[in-house]
């Protein structure tokens, strides 16, 4: 009923949904203004009664405001409708596997979901995803944590990085086990679009856990690709940029990929302790 509502080319066939097509080009609104607009607009006569009585079930589902007796949309509803249409319309044109909505089933402490992935590839752009759509599902307080030994993201993403992190809301911070010149690159790189960055190769860190808010991402990799890429930093530690053509030949190279994203707040606040180490640097 509501997402028809929305839709300009359907017509609205309850008061409930045409109040909120009113509101959605013109507010704030009376109960006298609704009526007459129903009136004028869909050729349908309304008691000033009934209107009064669907605007507060509308205010009952957090979908409509009321303010000095004039009436508009709620804008953390219209932004939940527009993820909503968003993630509908990134599935359905990508054909997706993987969708992010499905976080949206993690609602109580333990619940989880795993993915696979067949490339580092296709894991790079899910956890780009993830990190887009994060205010949409977390506050501004809730904080994000990386670990990785090495970050290619500058060098075969940076515009869609850049792009994401700027979005971003809440601050995020990355640990780096290595500080080659090619990982200097990357690191800076980062830092200069919002990025917290430390470089720290204490074997007591959350490697190959993530946080974000109050999700515990866990990755699972192929080993032997993640050798090929460990083995492609030091080849070119040396050089800020490397061979991009052999990187990208590796990411894309076809194995065996799985998260694990667990809704564990506890555990989440642990590891985001480390986050003290930025300050002690």
């Amino acid at each position: 009923m509501i997402i028809r509502a929305l839709l300009p080319k359907l017509i609205p066939k309850t008061v409930k949904e045409k109040i909120i097509l009113i509101l959605s080009s013109e507010f704030p609104l009376t109960v006298k203004d609704l009526k007459l607009k129903i009136k004028n607009n869909f050729n349908e006569s309304v008691s000033y009664q009934s209107v009064h009585k669907e605007l507060n079930h509308l205010i009952q589902e957090d979908i409509i405001l009321q303010e000095n007796k004039k009436y508009l949309l709620n804008i953390v509803w219209i932004k939940q409708v527009g993820l909503f249409s968003d993630l509908i319309i990134s599935n359905y044109t990508s054909q997706k596997k993987h969708s992010i909505n499905k976080l949206l089933e993690l609602k109580n402490e333990g619940d989880s979901l795993s993915f696979d992935f067949g490339s580092y590839a296709e894991l790079d752009n899910y956890f780009l995803e993830l990190l887009d759509y994060f205010n949409e599902f977390f506050d501004t307080d809730k904080k994000i944590l990386m670990h990785y030994h090495h970050n290619w993201w500058p060098l075969v993403y940076p515009a869609r990085e850049k792009q994401v992190i700027s979005k971003l809301k809440s601050k995020i911070y990355g640990i780096c086990a290595f500080n080659f010149k090619i990982d200097q690159f990357c690191l800076k790189f980062e830092r200069d679009i919002g990025f917290k960055i430390l470089v720290s190769n204490n074997t007591n860190l959350s490697w190959k856990t993530n946080v974000l808010g109050d999700l515990i991402v866990y990755f699972y990799g192929d080993n032997q690709i993640h050798q090929e890429l460990g083995n492609y930093f030091v080849k070119y530690k040396d050089c800020p940029c490397g061979d991009l053509n052999e990187l990208l030949e590796m990411i894309h190279k076809k194995g065996k990929f799985r998260v694990l994203i667990v809704k564990d707040s506890e555990l989440a606040k642990n590891i985001l302790e480390e986050i003290k180490l930025f300050k002690e640097k």
